[in-house]
């Protein structure tokens, strides 16, 4: 019998999805690519391309899961295999929500051009994924809308030619492999108009922002809340020397996501839901400023509070250990690359007990297993995901639909915080 220790080999029934987002000229999300493989095995990392074939079951899934809570309502791009093509099985799928991706191994002979041409009138959007300038791809031009060309490593020179012939054609062109901000200008300087990458994904052009008076004020706040011998009188105190703070907060917790109503003050809140669930919700409030600074930080900030709740959710999935500490392992753990700040700094104006701090400063602890399997689910890196499955007792096919629910949760509760 498999016990948590050495769960069973992979099935069919296990699933993996995670997502990519892609941006535009003004560096806003306008869709996600979902990264889903047939097993833990094709992707890797370093044994075989991120294209690998993804399969039927994957595709049910994710219409068993929903794909508007994998990206609150953008467009969803999927790959798509040549068998899933001829089939249909993108069908599944209304086209007003997706981008059929055809990975790189997909050629433009005869079936395929006829299966693209029929689900364009069916209203599909096509991209072609990873495109090289092969011969056997040609054919499939005319049928694309979007083109994805992979940078890296690749110079100006060398780029902007391709670009200039494709957009001829009438196709929009998607720069992938986006690692630095200079390499991004690049790109939209000769004339692509999507991007996708690390760059985008990771929120270090962040760094170096001055902390706001408001997230100061947070941050004083979250350290009196860790205090039992601070008074509700000195908490409402300093609430009243940020008043915008004080109201914000009101409206949070009498809002649905709380299910309260008619809290009328600080201390009747902290009365009522207790200073741990205050202290929740001002994290979240801390991020929501960093968010509102542009589309790039609001989605770096979307991404702090998906981990954050991914990693309670596999704590609460394991059945061991606190699902609300690790929530606070997760958000803390971005909060140096969003808050411009070394992460001893941020810590020691907050009051996180040791075993989080060991978590986050030195990677070690049950803490920081949990951390690793969620930010090795975030990179599609399945391998990661299952030994730190192993480790922590997770079941995989929960792994799925706690990262589904992390999104939703995440979208959520930023829109509230904003409100």
């Amino acid at each position: 019998m498999a016990t948590p220790e050495t769960p069973p080999p992979p099935t069919a029934q296990d699933v993996y999805v995670a997502r990519q987002p892609i941006f535009d000229v003004r560096n806003e999300v306008v869709a996600y690519e979902l990264l889903y493989r047939d097993s833990a095995q094709s992707t890797a990392a370093g044994l075989q391309p991120a294209s690998v074939m993804c399969n039927e079951m994957a595709l049910h899934a994710m219409l068993t899961i929903g794909l508007d809570r994998l990206t609150g309502g953008a467009t969803a791009w999927i790959n798509i295999t040549r068998d899933h093509l001829l089939n249909g099985l993108h069908r599944l799928f209304a086209p007003q929500n997706i981008v059929l991706e055809l990975l790189e191994s997909v050629s433009g002979d005869e079936e395929v051009v006829a299966a693209c041409e029929r689900a364009r009138a069916d209203g599909y959007v096509l991209a072609l994924d990873d495109y090289d300038g092969r011969a056997e791809l040609l054919p499939l031009l005319p049928q694309a809308s979007v083109i994805k060309l992979q940078i890296f490593d690749r110079t100006e020179q060398e780029l902007a030619p391709l670009v200039r012939s494709l957009r001829a054609d009438g196709l929009t062109v998607l720069a992938e492999c986006v690692e630095t901000v200079e390499s991004r200008n690049m790109c939209q300087r000769i004339g692509c108009t999507l991007f996708q990458g690390y760059v985008f994904s990771r929120p270090e052009t962040l760094v170096g922002r001055a902390m706001s008076v408001e997230q100061l004020t947070i941050l004083n706040i979250l350290s009196m809340l860790g205090n039992d011998r601070i008074s509700e009188a000195k908490l409402e105190e300093a609430f009243q020397s940020h008043p915008t703070l004080s109201y914000a907060l009101l409206r949070i917790v009498n809002s649905a996501a709380i299910g309260l109503r008619s809290v009328t003050s600080i201390p009747h809140a902290m009365r009522i839901i207790g200073r741990t669930a205050l202290s929740r919700w001002l994290h979240v409030m801390l991020l929501a400023t960093v968010a509102s600074r542009s589309p790039l930080a609001h989605e770096a900030v979307q991404q702090a509070l998906v981990r954050a709740r991914f990693c309670e959710l596999l704590t609460m999935e394991s059945g061991t250990g606190d699902p609300a500490a690790q929530f606070m392992v997760g958000l803390l753990s971005r909060l140096d690359v969003l808050l411009g700040m070394p992460l001893a700094e941020v810590l020691e104006r907050l009051p996180v007990r040791p075993e989080v701090r060991i978590a986050l400063l030195e990677g070690t602890g049950s803490h920081a297993r949990t951390l690793k399997t969620a930010v090795a689910y975030e990179n599609a890196d399945w391998d990661a995901v299952r030994a730190g499955a192993s480790a922590s007792g997770f079941r995989m096919r929960a792994l799925m639909e706690a990262y589904a629910e992390a999104t939703e949760w995440a979208a959520e509760r930023l829109a509230s915080a904003k409100r």
